[in-house]
């Protein structure tokens, strides 16, 4: 049913769309049926960060970019309020079927609001905990930073993460056919906002900062990263680290919770959920010397994960 509803939403996309857009080959029943599916251990996390400090910090939760609601559900059994906002068209929409018709979630629960992250509509300092995930890059990042600061109370929580392509346990020669695929998305991801994403994705959001008189307890977790950020670069676009001697960096390796063993035709069905959208004909050699050599056996994945968090200062 939920691939139903995103095909139904597909099918009468509006105009107005930015960043991950429809109009960019955005299908939301591939990115739901194939992107990676948010572990428990990824909320515990978050809800650990956010319960250090506060006593009643369970009220309001925003989840910016939210898409079609896929981290809002999670929340909405822990908020007694969840906003779920997105600026393209069509994807709050979209949102609403998947939480209150199809999973039965109480409307009552949900706040559902068309805008961008970077001018919200949600009152100053009302807010316990803003997610951003898999979308802050699409946005002017210093801006959002500014506005999420505005939205939260003092001690309030803000999450932002990002996971990347994932790494391949692999031979040599079927590593390189899918570096070469990845190599040639960010080859088409030229100009524009692509521009913008690209140093920002590159550096594991190393190049996010956030200013000591607004926030505190900022704390960057590095996942299935190795010790370093090499697993999150595309390509040679790598913004300059912002991130201060304050702030606590944790490295986390081999989490099983981010692995899992997939075959050549989840890697072409994978790909299609990323923009911009590159038909598969038009890389098919790579394609092929990646099958060839993975031999039609699956293949361990690994993905790399970027969890940000940070407490409005008071």
């Amino acid at each position: 049913m939920a691939a139903a509803l995103a095909s139904q939403a597909e099918q009468s996309a509006p105009a107005k769309e930015l960043g991950f857009s429809y109009r960019q080959g955005v299908n939301w029943s591939k990115y739901i049926a194939f992107r990676p599916q948010y572990p428990v251990s990824f909320f515990e996390r978050i809800y650990s960060h956010h319960s250090k400090r506060n006593e009643k910090p369970w009220s309001v939760a925003h989840d910016v970019g939210a898409g079609a609601g896929i981290v809002s559900s999670t929340l909405a059994a822990s908020f007694d309020k969840v906003i779920v906002s997105d600026p393209n068209d069509g994807y709050v929409t979209l949102a609403r079927k998947l939480l209150v018709e199809e999973a039965s979630l109480p409307e009552s629960k949900f706040v559902f609001l068309q805008e961008p992250a970077e001018n919200s509509s949600v009152a100053s300092g009302t807010v316990d905990l803003v997610t951003a995930c898999e979308c802050i890059h699409w946005t002017a990042v210093d801006a959002a930073v500014r506005e999420f600061g505005r939205e939260l109370r003092a001690g309030g929580t803000l999450a932002v993460t990002y996971y990347t392509r994932p790494l391949i346990e692999a031979g040599e020669r079927a590593q390189v056919a899918w570096k070469g695929i990845l190599n040639a998305v960010a080859e088409r991801a030229r100009g524009g906002v692509y521009e913008n994403v690209y140093p920002l994705i590159n550096t594991a959001f190393d190049h996010l900062g956030f200013p000591k008189e607004e926030w505190e307890d900022v704390t960057r977790v590095y996942i299935n990263a190795d010790g370093n950020t090499d697993g999150f670069v595309v390509d040679s676009r790598l913004g300059e680290s912002k991130v201060k001697e304050w702030e606590e960096q944790i490295w986390i390796s081999h989490d099983e919770d981010w692995c899992n063993l997939h075959g050549i035709e989840w890697f072409k069905a994978y790909m299609a959920t990323w923009v911009p959208l590159i038909p598969e004909s038009e890389i098919q050699g790579l394609w092929d010397e990646m099958e060839l050599e993975l031999g039609g056996n699956p293949v361990k994945t690994r993905t790399p994960i970027v969890m940000i968090f940070a407490t409005k200062k008071a």
